[in-house]
Protein backbone atom coordinates (compact mmCIF):
# COMPACT_ATOMS: atom_id res chain seq x y z
CA UNK A 1 0.00 0.00 0.00
CA UNK A 2 1.36 3.60 -0.13
CA UNK A 3 3.26 4.27 2.81
CA UNK A 4 5.46 7.67 3.55
CA UNK A 5 7.22 7.87 0.08
CA UNK A 6 4.25 7.83 -1.92
CA UNK A 7 2.28 9.86 0.07
CA UNK A 8 4.89 12.39 0.59
CA UNK A 9 4.87 12.53 -3.80
CA UNK A 10 0.72 12.87 -3.58
CA UNK A 11 1.48 16.37 -1.04
CA UNK A 12 4.10 17.47 -3.23
CA UNK A 13 2.20 17.10 -6.34
CA UNK A 14 -0.69 19.57 -4.90
CA UNK A 15 1.79 21.72 -3.48
CA UNK A 16 3.42 22.19 -6.73
CA UNK A 17 0.84 22.34 -8.83
CA UNK A 18 -2.86 23.49 -7.12
CA UNK A 19 -1.59 26.41 -5.02
CA UNK A 20 -2.68 29.29 -5.40
CA UNK A 21 -5.99 27.66 -7.48
CA UNK A 22 -9.42 28.38 -6.11
CA UNK A 23 -12.02 25.43 -5.52
CA UNK A 24 -14.61 26.13 -8.49
CA UNK A 25 -16.73 23.34 -7.99
CA UNK A 26 -16.97 19.59 -6.52
CA UNK A 27 -17.86 16.40 -8.20
CA UNK A 28 -18.00 14.23 -5.48
CA UNK A 29 -19.05 10.64 -5.33
CA UNK A 30 -21.51 9.05 -2.32
CA UNK A 31 -19.52 6.77 -0.64
CA UNK A 32 -20.10 5.85 2.80
CA UNK A 33 -17.25 3.67 3.57
CA UNK A 34 -14.59 6.56 2.40
CA UNK A 35 -16.38 9.84 3.31
CA UNK A 36 -15.60 9.41 7.55
CA UNK A 37 -15.57 11.35 11.06
CA UNK A 38 -19.91 12.40 10.43
CA UNK A 39 -18.88 13.71 6.79
CA UNK A 40 -20.58 12.71 4.05
CA UNK A 41 -19.99 13.77 -0.11
CA UNK A 42 -22.38 16.67 0.22
CA UNK A 43 -20.99 17.82 3.12
CA UNK A 44 -17.16 17.54 1.74
CA UNK A 45 -18.05 19.51 -1.35
CA UNK A 46 -20.14 22.42 0.54
CA UNK A 47 -17.53 23.13 2.65
CA UNK A 48 -14.37 23.10 0.10
CA UNK A 49 -16.22 24.52 -3.07
CA UNK A 50 -14.59 28.67 -3.79
CA UNK A 51 -12.11 28.25 -1.08
CA UNK A 52 -8.85 28.80 -2.52
CA UNK A 53 -5.36 26.16 -1.96
CA UNK A 54 -2.98 27.73 0.03
CA UNK A 55 -0.77 24.41 0.55
CA UNK A 56 -0.65 20.51 1.47
CA UNK A 57 0.87 19.07 4.68
CA UNK A 58 1.87 15.28 5.48
CA UNK A 59 2.33 13.77 9.02
CA UNK A 60 2.98 9.77 8.61
CA UNK A 61 0.46 8.45 5.82
CA UNK A 62 -2.60 11.40 6.32
CA UNK A 63 -2.00 14.49 4.58
CA UNK A 64 -4.53 17.65 4.19
CA UNK A 65 -4.78 20.63 1.85
CA UNK A 66 -5.23 23.92 3.74
CA UNK A 67 -7.45 26.52 3.00
CA UNK A 68 -8.15 30.12 2.86
CA UNK A 69 -11.47 31.28 4.53
CA UNK A 70 -13.61 29.94 7.52
CA UNK A 71 -13.79 26.10 7.58
CA UNK A 72 -12.28 22.58 7.91
CA UNK A 73 -9.48 21.27 5.54
CA UNK A 74 -9.94 17.83 3.84
CA UNK A 75 -8.08 15.23 5.34
CA UNK A 76 -7.37 11.95 3.34
CA UNK A 77 -5.57 8.73 4.09
CA UNK A 78 -4.81 6.42 0.85
CA UNK A 79 -5.17 2.92 2.30
CA UNK A 80 -4.32 0.69 0.31
CA UNK A 81 -5.14 1.49 -3.24
CA UNK A 82 -5.99 5.22 -3.05
CA UNK A 83 -4.54 7.80 -5.03
CA UNK A 84 -4.33 11.31 -6.20
CA UNK A 85 -4.44 12.13 -9.85
CA UNK A 86 -4.44 15.50 -11.96
CA UNK A 87 -5.92 15.71 -14.92
CA UNK A 88 -3.39 15.03 -18.04
CA UNK A 89 -1.30 13.18 -15.91
CA UNK A 90 -0.28 9.64 -14.39
CA UNK A 91 -1.44 9.17 -10.82
CA UNK A 92 0.19 8.78 -7.99
CA UNK A 93 0.42 4.80 -8.58
CA UNK A 94 2.44 2.76 -5.58
CA UNK A 95 3.18 0.81 -8.46
CA UNK A 96 2.97 1.22 -11.50
CA UNK A 97 1.00 -0.75 -13.71
CA UNK A 98 1.56 -0.49 -17.45
CA UNK A 99 -2.13 -0.56 -18.36
CA UNK A 100 -2.99 2.48 -16.25
CA UNK A 101 -3.76 5.19 -18.96
CA UNK A 102 -3.15 8.58 -17.98
CA UNK A 103 -6.05 10.05 -20.39
CA UNK A 104 -9.24 8.30 -19.51
CA UNK A 105 -11.20 11.29 -17.70
CA UNK A 106 -12.95 11.04 -15.10
CA UNK A 107 -10.97 8.19 -13.86
CA UNK A 108 -12.09 5.05 -12.41
CA UNK A 109 -12.75 4.86 -8.86
CA UNK A 110 -12.43 8.61 -8.22
CA UNK A 111 -14.36 9.95 -4.95
CA UNK A 112 -14.31 13.43 -5.95
CA UNK A 113 -12.77 15.53 -8.54
CA UNK A 114 -12.24 19.23 -7.90
CA UNK A 115 -12.43 21.58 -10.91
CA UNK A 116 -9.55 24.30 -10.10
CA UNK A 117 -9.73 27.59 -11.45
CA UNK A 118 -5.93 29.72 -10.96
CA UNK A 119 -5.93 33.27 -9.53
CA UNK A 120 -3.41 35.78 -9.10
CA UNK A 121 -0.87 34.27 -7.55
CA UNK A 122 -1.42 30.54 -8.33
CA UNK A 123 1.42 28.50 -9.34
CA UNK A 124 0.15 28.12 -12.89
CA UNK A 125 -2.56 30.10 -15.61
CA UNK A 126 -4.24 27.03 -16.93
CA UNK A 127 -7.24 25.39 -15.29
CA UNK A 128 -6.99 22.05 -13.48
CA UNK A 129 -8.79 19.18 -11.65
CA UNK A 130 -7.12 17.17 -9.37
CA UNK A 131 -9.26 13.60 -8.37
CA UNK A 132 -9.26 11.56 -5.32
CA UNK A 133 -9.55 7.51 -6.59
CA UNK A 134 -9.35 4.10 -4.17
CA UNK A 135 -10.26 1.10 -5.83
CA UNK A 136 -10.72 -0.68 -2.59
CA UNK A 137 -12.77 1.53 -0.59
CA UNK A 138 -9.63 1.52 2.13
CA UNK A 139 -8.81 4.72 1.85
CA UNK A 140 -10.60 7.63 4.24
CA UNK A 141 -11.55 11.89 3.16
CA UNK A 142 -12.39 13.74 6.20
CA UNK A 143 -13.03 17.11 7.37
CA UNK A 144 -11.24 18.32 10.66
CA UNK A 145 -10.75 22.20 12.21
CA UNK A 146 -7.24 23.63 11.89
CA UNK A 147 -4.88 23.30 13.35
CA UNK A 148 -5.16 19.45 11.92
CA UNK A 149 -2.17 18.43 14.39
CA UNK A 150 -4.04 18.94 17.41
CA UNK A 151 -6.93 16.77 16.30
CA UNK A 152 -7.51 12.52 16.19
CA UNK A 153 -6.14 10.93 13.99
CA UNK A 154 -3.43 13.07 13.56
CA UNK A 155 -2.52 13.49 17.22
CA UNK A 156 -2.36 10.42 17.85
CA UNK A 157 0.48 9.64 15.54
CA UNK A 158 4.47 9.13 16.62
CA UNK A 159 7.35 10.20 14.94
CA UNK A 160 7.53 11.04 11.34
CA UNK A 161 11.09 9.74 10.19
CA UNK A 162 11.66 12.17 7.88
CA UNK A 163 9.52 15.30 9.68
CA UNK A 164 10.99 14.85 13.26
CA UNK A 165 13.12 11.76 13.73
CA UNK A 166 14.09 11.69 17.69
CA UNK A 167 17.63 11.51 18.36
CA UNK A 168 18.91 8.24 19.11
CA UNK A 169 19.04 8.78 23.31
CA UNK A 170 14.92 9.38 22.57
CA UNK A 171 15.16 6.45 20.43
CA UNK A 172 16.26 4.27 22.72
CA UNK A 173 13.73 5.36 25.41
CA UNK A 174 10.81 4.72 22.93
CA UNK A 175 11.95 1.78 22.75
CA UNK A 176 12.87 0.55 26.00
CA UNK A 177 9.69 -1.57 27.00
CA UNK A 178 8.98 -2.51 23.75
CA UNK A 179 8.26 -5.97 23.94
CA UNK A 180 7.00 -7.36 21.18
CA UNK A 181 8.60 -7.90 17.63
CA UNK A 182 10.99 -5.20 15.67
CA UNK A 183 8.58 -5.31 12.93
CA UNK A 184 5.41 -4.98 14.56
CA UNK A 185 7.51 -2.28 16.70
CA UNK A 186 8.04 0.49 13.62
CA UNK A 187 4.84 -0.78 12.12
CA UNK A 188 3.12 0.69 14.94
CA UNK A 189 2.25 4.46 13.32
CA UNK A 190 1.36 5.63 16.95
CA UNK A 191 5.66 5.08 17.43
CA UNK A 192 6.67 5.56 13.70
CA UNK A 193 4.33 7.08 11.43
CA UNK A 194 4.30 6.50 7.94
CA UNK A 195 6.36 3.39 8.04
CA UNK A 196 4.06 0.73 6.42
CA UNK A 197 4.93 -2.76 4.87
CA UNK A 198 7.61 -2.47 2.49
CA UNK A 199 9.58 0.38 4.57
CA UNK A 200 9.44 -2.38 7.62
CA UNK A 201 11.12 -4.90 5.42
CA UNK A 202 13.50 -2.49 3.67
CA UNK A 203 14.58 -1.02 7.07
CA UNK A 204 15.65 -4.04 8.90
CA UNK A 205 17.08 -6.10 5.64
CA UNK A 206 19.48 -2.55 5.64
CA UNK A 207 19.79 -2.90 8.93
CA UNK A 208 20.22 -6.61 9.02
CA UNK A 209 17.75 -7.63 12.13
CA UNK A 210 15.66 -10.12 11.28
CA UNK A 211 11.89 -8.65 11.36
CA UNK A 212 10.51 -11.31 14.42
CA UNK A 213 13.27 -10.13 16.54
CA UNK A 214 12.28 -9.14 20.10
CA UNK A 215 12.47 -5.79 20.87
CA UNK A 216 14.30 -6.35 24.21
CA UNK A 217 16.74 -9.03 22.28
CA UNK A 218 18.20 -5.72 20.35
CA UNK A 219 21.71 -5.11 20.59
CA UNK A 220 23.60 -1.71 20.95
CA UNK A 221 24.03 -2.12 17.49
CA UNK A 222 21.22 -3.49 16.22
CA UNK A 223 19.50 -0.43 17.75
CA UNK A 224 22.15 2.30 15.81
CA UNK A 225 21.29 0.78 12.73
CA UNK A 226 17.86 0.77 13.41
CA UNK A 227 17.76 3.89 14.27
CA UNK A 228 19.81 5.35 11.11
CA UNK A 229 18.04 2.96 8.73
CA UNK A 230 14.45 4.04 9.79
CA UNK A 231 15.06 7.62 8.72
CA UNK A 232 17.87 6.69 5.71
CA UNK A 233 15.72 4.69 4.00
CA UNK A 234 12.34 7.34 3.80
CA UNK A 235 14.84 9.64 3.05
CA UNK A 236 15.81 8.07 0.07
CA UNK A 237 12.98 6.94 -1.01
CA UNK A 238 11.55 10.82 -1.21
CA UNK A 239 14.59 11.96 -2.96
CA UNK A 240 13.81 10.15 -6.02
CA UNK A 241 10.22 11.02 -5.79
CA UNK A 242 8.85 7.49 -4.74
CA UNK A 243 10.12 6.29 -8.18
CA UNK A 244 10.84 2.61 -7.40
CA UNK A 245 12.65 2.20 -10.74
CA UNK A 246 15.19 5.06 -9.07
CA UNK A 247 16.01 3.06 -5.30
CA UNK A 248 19.34 1.52 -5.25
CA UNK A 249 20.05 -1.71 -6.85
CA UNK A 250 20.88 -2.88 -3.42
CA UNK A 251 17.35 -2.81 -2.04
CA UNK A 252 15.26 -5.60 -1.21
CA UNK A 253 12.23 -3.88 -2.66
CA UNK A 254 13.55 -4.32 -6.18
CA UNK A 255 13.28 -7.88 -6.07
CA UNK A 256 10.89 -8.64 -3.72
CA UNK A 257 8.53 -8.71 -6.58
CA UNK A 258 9.12 -12.13 -7.73
CA UNK A 259 9.58 -15.89 -6.59
CA UNK A 260 12.97 -15.55 -4.51
CA UNK A 261 15.39 -17.76 -4.72
CA UNK A 262 13.30 -19.75 -7.22
CA UNK A 263 12.74 -17.36 -9.53
CA UNK A 264 16.81 -15.46 -9.19
CA UNK A 265 18.52 -19.49 -9.93
CA UNK A 266 16.31 -19.68 -13.20
CA UNK A 267 15.77 -23.06 -12.52
CA UNK A 268 14.46 -25.33 -15.52
CA UNK A 269 10.92 -25.64 -13.57
CA UNK A 270 10.37 -22.04 -12.88
CA UNK A 271 11.22 -21.41 -16.40
CA UNK A 272 8.97 -24.09 -17.79
CA UNK A 273 6.14 -22.44 -15.57
CA UNK A 274 3.13 -21.27 -17.89
CA UNK A 275 2.52 -17.43 -16.50
CA UNK A 276 1.11 -14.75 -18.68
CA UNK A 277 3.52 -11.34 -18.40
CA UNK A 278 3.46 -8.88 -20.84
CA UNK A 279 7.01 -6.78 -21.40
CA UNK A 280 7.71 -4.82 -18.74
CA UNK A 281 5.60 -6.43 -15.92
CA UNK A 282 6.40 -8.57 -13.53
CA UNK A 283 4.22 -11.60 -12.25
CA UNK A 284 2.08 -9.53 -10.27
CA UNK A 285 1.22 -7.22 -13.49
CA UNK A 286 3.21 -4.55 -11.84
CA UNK A 287 5.79 -2.26 -13.32
CA UNK A 288 9.15 -4.59 -13.20
CA UNK A 289 11.82 -2.71 -11.34
CA UNK A 290 14.57 -5.01 -11.01
CA UNK A 291 17.71 -3.59 -12.29
CA UNK A 292 18.93 -4.40 -15.28
CA UNK A 293 21.38 -6.60 -16.29
CA UNK A 294 21.19 -8.17 -13.25
CA UNK A 295 19.36 -11.49 -12.27
CA UNK A 296 19.21 -11.43 -8.45
CA UNK A 297 19.89 -9.59 -5.08
CA UNK A 298 23.65 -10.27 -4.45
CA UNK A 299 25.11 -11.00 -1.29
CA UNK A 300 28.43 -9.21 0.01
CA UNK A 301 30.41 -11.91 -1.57
CA UNK A 302 28.73 -11.56 -4.76
CA UNK A 303 26.64 -14.66 -4.61
CA UNK A 304 22.66 -15.15 -4.87
CA UNK A 305 20.68 -14.23 -1.73
CA UNK A 306 17.32 -16.43 -0.21
CA UNK A 307 14.56 -14.09 -0.25
CA UNK A 308 11.76 -16.37 1.94
CA UNK A 309 8.60 -15.36 2.40
CA UNK A 310 7.36 -15.76 6.59
CA UNK A 311 4.59 -13.85 8.34
CA UNK A 312 4.91 -11.22 11.16
CA UNK A 313 2.26 -9.03 12.94
CA UNK A 314 0.03 -10.34 10.62
CA UNK A 315 1.48 -9.07 7.34
CA UNK A 316 4.07 -11.17 4.64
CA UNK A 317 7.25 -10.29 5.21
CA UNK A 318 10.50 -10.51 3.40
CA UNK A 319 13.49 -11.90 4.97
CA UNK A 320 17.18 -12.64 3.35
CA UNK A 321 18.06 -15.84 5.58
CA UNK A 322 21.92 -15.50 4.77
CA UNK A 323 21.95 -11.40 6.43
CA UNK A 324 18.84 -11.31 8.83
CA UNK A 325 19.46 -13.83 11.56
CA UNK A 326 17.99 -14.47 15.10
CA UNK A 327 20.03 -13.02 17.94
CA UNK A 328 21.84 -16.62 19.87
CA UNK A 329 19.49 -18.29 22.15
CA UNK A 330 16.43 -16.53 20.73
CA UNK A 331 14.53 -19.26 19.09
CA UNK A 332 11.40 -17.81 17.86
CA UNK A 333 10.25 -19.02 14.99
CA UNK A 334 7.91 -16.92 12.69
CA UNK A 335 4.82 -18.22 11.64
CA UNK A 336 4.94 -18.76 7.80
CA UNK A 337 2.74 -17.24 5.54
CA UNK A 338 0.29 -19.53 3.60
CA UNK A 339 0.17 -17.16 0.59
CA UNK A 340 2.61 -14.14 0.22
CA UNK A 341 4.53 -14.15 -2.99
CA UNK A 342 7.07 -17.08 -3.41
CA UNK A 343 5.85 -18.57 -0.24
CA UNK A 344 5.54 -22.57 -1.43
CA UNK A 345 1.96 -22.20 0.39
CA UNK A 346 1.20 -25.69 -1.05
CA UNK A 347 4.04 -27.53 -0.23
CA UNK A 348 4.10 -26.10 3.71
CA UNK A 349 0.50 -27.06 4.41
CA UNK A 350 1.69 -30.34 3.01
CA UNK A 351 4.40 -29.96 5.80
CA UNK A 352 1.73 -28.97 8.32
CA UNK A 353 -0.44 -31.89 7.67
CA UNK A 354 2.78 -34.21 8.57
CA UNK A 355 3.22 -32.66 11.48
CA UNK A 356 -0.06 -33.00 12.75
CA UNK A 357 -0.03 -36.64 12.15
CA UNK A 358 3.55 -37.36 14.38
CA UNK A 359 1.86 -35.06 16.92
CA UNK A 360 -1.25 -37.50 17.37
CA UNK A 361 1.32 -40.45 16.96
CA UNK A 362 3.46 -39.04 19.97
CA UNK A 363 -0.09 -38.44 21.90
CA UNK A 364 -1.32 -42.26 21.25
CA UNK A 365 -4.43 -41.57 20.18
CA UNK A 366 -6.73 -44.35 19.22
CA UNK A 367 -6.92 -42.88 15.81
CA UNK A 368 -3.27 -43.98 15.15
CA UNK A 369 -4.55 -47.69 15.41
CA UNK A 370 -7.33 -47.31 12.64
CA UNK A 371 -6.10 -48.32 8.79
CA UNK A 372 -7.87 -46.00 7.10
CA UNK A 373 -8.38 -48.71 3.58
CA UNK A 374 -7.70 -47.77 0.13
CA UNK A 375 -10.28 -46.68 -1.67
CA UNK A 376 -13.17 -49.07 -3.14
CA UNK A 377 -13.34 -49.49 -6.90
CA UNK A 378 -16.12 -52.06 -7.62
CA UNK A 379 -19.41 -51.99 -6.84
CA UNK A 380 -19.08 -55.24 -4.36
CA UNK A 381 -15.84 -52.84 -2.61
CA UNK A 382 -17.90 -50.58 -2.18
CA UNK A 383 -21.08 -52.10 -0.98
CA UNK A 384 -18.80 -54.36 1.64
CA UNK A 385 -17.34 -50.74 2.43
CA UNK A 386 -20.72 -49.59 3.26
CA UNK A 387 -21.64 -52.49 5.51
CA UNK A 388 -18.36 -51.50 7.68
CA UNK A 389 -16.73 -54.60 6.48
CA UNK A 390 -14.86 -56.29 3.52
CA UNK A 391 -16.44 -59.87 2.33
CA UNK A 392 -13.72 -61.97 1.06
CA UNK A 393 -15.25 -63.88 -1.48
CA UNK A 394 -14.74 -68.04 -2.12
CA UNK A 395 -12.58 -68.64 -4.89
CA UNK A 396 -14.14 -70.43 -7.76
CA UNK A 397 -13.49 -74.07 -8.32
CA UNK A 398 -11.08 -74.69 -10.62
CA UNK A 399 -12.61 -75.82 -14.08
CA UNK A 400 -11.56 -78.35 -16.12
CA UNK A 401 -10.00 -76.46 -18.84
CA UNK A 402 -11.52 -77.81 -22.66
CA UNK A 403 -9.63 -77.72 -25.62
CA UNK A 404 -10.94 -74.30 -27.76
CA UNK A 405 -11.59 -75.22 -31.19
CA UNK A 406 -13.01 -74.03 -34.00
CA UNK A 407 -16.42 -75.89 -33.67
CA UNK A 408 -16.41 -74.50 -29.45
CA UNK A 409 -15.84 -71.15 -30.93
CA UNK A 410 -18.71 -71.69 -33.26
CA UNK A 411 -20.79 -72.91 -30.42
CA UNK A 412 -19.83 -69.79 -28.40
CA UNK A 413 -20.85 -67.35 -31.09
CA UNK A 414 -24.35 -68.92 -31.25
CA UNK A 415 -25.01 -68.80 -27.99
CA UNK A 416 -24.61 -65.34 -27.66
CA UNK A 417 -27.05 -64.83 -30.57
CA UNK A 418 -29.56 -67.03 -28.56
CA UNK A 419 -32.64 -65.30 -27.25
CA UNK A 420 -32.75 -65.11 -23.46
CA UNK A 421 -35.71 -67.46 -23.20
CA UNK A 422 -33.82 -70.01 -25.08
CA UNK A 423 -30.58 -69.74 -23.26
CA UNK A 424 -32.78 -70.45 -20.20
CA UNK A 425 -34.58 -73.57 -21.21
CA UNK A 426 -31.55 -74.51 -23.00
CA UNK A 427 -29.63 -74.57 -19.50
CA UNK A 428 -32.68 -76.32 -17.73
CA UNK A 429 -32.32 -78.98 -20.24
CA UNK A 430 -28.25 -78.92 -19.68
CA UNK A 431 -27.33 -77.76 -22.94
CA UNK A 432 -26.28 -74.78 -22.51
CA UNK A 433 -22.98 -74.51 -23.13
CA UNK A 434 -20.59 -72.77 -19.29
CA UNK A 435 -18.44 -70.17 -20.10
CA UNK A 436 -15.10 -70.79 -19.24
CA UNK A 437 -12.67 -67.73 -18.22
CA UNK A 438 -9.33 -69.36 -19.76
CA UNK A 439 -5.60 -67.72 -19.01
CA UNK A 440 -4.87 -67.60 -22.38
CA UNK A 441 -5.35 -69.65 -25.98
CA UNK A 442 -2.95 -72.35 -26.10
CA UNK A 443 -0.31 -71.59 -28.97
CA UNK A 444 -1.93 -74.69 -31.10
CA UNK A 445 -4.82 -73.23 -31.30
CA UNK A 446 -3.61 -69.56 -31.83
CA UNK A 447 -1.42 -71.02 -34.77
CA UNK A 448 -4.47 -72.83 -37.08
CA UNK A 449 -4.88 -71.21 -39.87
CA UNK A 450 -8.48 -72.46 -40.72
CA UNK A 451 -10.93 -69.98 -41.99
CA UNK A 452 -13.64 -70.43 -39.64
CA UNK A 453 -11.43 -69.46 -37.05
CA UNK A 454 -10.38 -65.76 -38.64
CA UNK A 455 -14.36 -65.40 -39.24
CA UNK A 456 -15.42 -65.68 -35.35
CA UNK A 457 -14.62 -63.31 -32.79
CA UNK A 458 -12.16 -64.16 -29.53
CA UNK A 459 -14.47 -64.87 -26.99
CA UNK A 460 -12.04 -62.85 -24.52
CA UNK A 461 -11.39 -60.24 -26.83
CA UNK A 462 -15.00 -59.73 -27.83
CA UNK A 463 -13.61 -58.50 -31.44
CA UNK A 464 -11.51 -55.69 -29.14
CA UNK A 465 -7.86 -55.56 -29.58
CA UNK A 466 -5.96 -58.10 -27.30
CA UNK A 467 -4.70 -56.30 -24.08
CA UNK A 468 -0.54 -55.95 -24.06
CA UNK A 469 1.54 -58.12 -22.02
CA UNK A 470 0.85 -56.19 -18.47
CA UNK A 471 -2.43 -56.01 -18.78
CA UNK A 472 -2.48 -59.57 -19.49
CA UNK A 473 -0.85 -60.33 -16.74
CA UNK A 474 -2.94 -58.05 -14.44
CA UNK A 475 -6.10 -59.99 -15.94
CA UNK A 476 -4.50 -63.63 -15.19
CA UNK A 477 -3.99 -62.47 -11.41
CA UNK A 478 -7.37 -61.29 -10.94
CA UNK A 479 -9.02 -64.53 -12.47
CA UNK A 480 -6.51 -66.63 -10.23
CA UNK A 481 -8.31 -65.40 -7.03
CA UNK A 482 -11.64 -63.09 -7.12
CA UNK A 483 -10.46 -62.91 -3.30
CA UNK A 484 -7.62 -60.20 -4.89
CA UNK A 485 -10.01 -58.76 -7.00
CA UNK A 486 -12.36 -58.17 -4.08
CA UNK A 487 -9.67 -56.89 -1.65
CA UNK A 488 -9.41 -53.35 -1.19
CA UNK A 489 -6.66 -51.70 -3.56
Amino acid sequence: MPELPEVERARKLIQESCKGYKIKSVDAREDKIVYTGGTDHNDFAKEVTGRTITGCERKGKTFWMTLSGKGRFPVMHFGMTGMIQLKGQEPTWYRRRPKENSSVWPPKFCKFILVLEPQSGSVSDEPRELAFLDGRRLGRIRLLPDPVTSHPPISLLGFDPVLNHPTLDEFKDLIAKKKGTVKGMIMDQAFSAGVGNWVADEVLYQARIHPSCPVPSLSEQNIKDLHHQIRAVPLKAVSVNADSRQFPEDWLFRWRWGKGAKQKKGSDKAKAKKVKVEEGEDEEGGEDIKPAGKKYLELPDGSPATIVFVEVGGRTTAVVEELQRMPDGVEIKPKISKGGKGSGGKKRVKEEESDEAVTSSASGSESDEVTTPKKATTSRQRAAAAAGSVKRVKPEPDVKKEPVTPARKARKTSTTDTPSSRRKADKVNGTASTKVRTKSTPSSVRKEPTSSAKASKNPVTNGKKPAGKGRGRRREASEESSELSDAPE
